[in-house]
């Protein structure tokens, strides 16, 4: 069997090596500005709307956005004017339980706020009807209170929406968001997410850390915080990554991040440890070009990948409802179809090893939640987003004000 990397690194190491990551993923993201304001996911790519919100965001963690090629009025302009074709295109689409619309919507916002210009247009135009739609119904329609994949990132940008036309558009949404508030606090599992109480999974943290985001923000108290803390410790593997295959991946890793530094504080000993691992198993999986993948272990097929696979699913022998999540991804995987990652972000696909500003900006996004952590007096030194939902991270903003 492959021996798994264990080693776990200083805090102080860890902040040393920020310093260089950091510079080198804002030469990456500097790099995917293929015209002037227009962005690719993967090098050499399509332009789109998701690669250009998600390069902001980059940028803005790291402090680059005024080393772009284009200035932040033409950069909002381009957002704007995307995310209106995006509309039309897919017109007649039930906007608020459409997966691709509400992050494209969601995305762009926090992207205008990042840039700070929200305030010149805060498309009361495209919220303004999608507060029709009934938050108990669309909650249940796409299965939120019942942990259904995807459901939680519709979740969470259905309250973005809310927040959104409460304080930018001075619009009472106050009703609308205690329904929210409630109707996922009430139907919390044992291990504080949203699904089945048979046994811990990676989708219930990786679907539901997107409704954590919403309770942090609005400063909810959360009585199964602890238990989710633990829920998601005990899904780490011993290089400290959290996807259900090897080497980890963008979204599961930064989910699992977020769900144990939630709420603030000094972190216990065990996630503490966990913590340090994660951030240099992260910073070991920098590319040459600054950016960072999804996965180096996915392909190619090889023996050691295929250990790494077998390793990944037979730790979890004793837990039936994780063997069997991992083993569906481990057979799954092997399909021709998952050479290559596709999705609605991009026209191209990207290879598992790929360095790409996806990836990039959650890698970095979670190696800044984790060195806040371990250092407090850090929370100032990442660009963190003044906004709800991805990207935003309380004690900065409590710093700020």
């Amino acid at each position: 069997m492959i021996e798994q990397t264990t080693v776990t690194p200083s805090t102080v190491l860890i902040a040393e090596r920020l310093v260089a990551a950091r510079r080198r993923a804002a030469t990456f993201v500097r790099a995917a500005e293929i015209g002037k304001g227009d962005f690719s996911l993967v090098h050499s790519g399509s332009p789109g709307l998701f690669a250009r919100a998600i390069a902001v965001f980059g940028a803005t963690l790291v402090g680059c956005v005024d080393g772009l090629k284009a200035d932040r009025a033409l950069l909002a302009s381009k957002l704007r004017a995307d995310l209106r074709s995006y509309f039309r295109e897919r017109q007649g689409v039930r906007i608020t339980t459409d997966k691709p619309l509400m992050q494209a919507l969601t995305f762009t916002l926090s992207a205008l706020a990042a840039l700070g210009r929200l305030d010149e247009d805060p498309l009361e135009d495209l919220i303004k009807p999608l507060l029709k739609d009934d938050v108990d119904d669309v909650l249940k329609s796409v299965g939120a209170l019942r942990g259904r994949p995807q459901s939680g990132n519709i979740a969470m940008c259905l309250a973005v929406v809310l927040i959104h036309a409460r304080q930018f558009l001075d619009m009472d949404t106050a009703s609308a968001l205690d329904t929210w508030v409630n109707l996922h606090l009430t139907h919390m599992n044992r291990f504080g997410f949203w699904g089945g109480e048979q046994g811990m999974t990676h989708l219930q943290f990786q679907n539901g850390y997107h409704q954590y985001e919403i309770l942090e923000y609005l400063q909810v108290d959360n009585p199964t915080l602890s238990a989710a803390k633990h829920a998601v410790l005990t899904l780490a593997d011993p290089s400290g990554h959290f996807a259900p295959y090897p080497g980890g991946g963008g979204c599961y890793d930064y989910d699992a991040v977020f769900v144990l530094t939630a709420g603030g504080g000094v972190p216990d000993a065990d996630v503490r440890s966990l913590l340090e691992r994660t951030a240099g198993s992260i910073l070991h999986q920098q590319g040459a070009d600054g950016g960072f993948c999804e996965s180096r272990h996915v392909r190619p097929r090889s023996i050691a990948n295929a250990q790494r696979f077998s390793h990944q699913v037979v730790s979890a022998w004793n837990r039936p409802s994780l063997f069997v999540e991992r083993l569906r991804y481990a057979l799954t995987l092997q399909r021709p179809k998952h050479d290559e990652i596709h999705t609605h972000w991009s026209a191209d696909g990207r290879g598992w090893d790929e360095s790409n500003l996806w990836d990039t900006y959650f890698r970095l996004l979670a190696l800044a939640r984790i060195d806040v952590a371990l250092n407090g007096s850090r929370a100032l030194s990442w660009g963190f987003l003044a906004y709800p939902g991805i990207g935003h991270h309380a004690q900065a903003m409590a710093e700020i004000a």
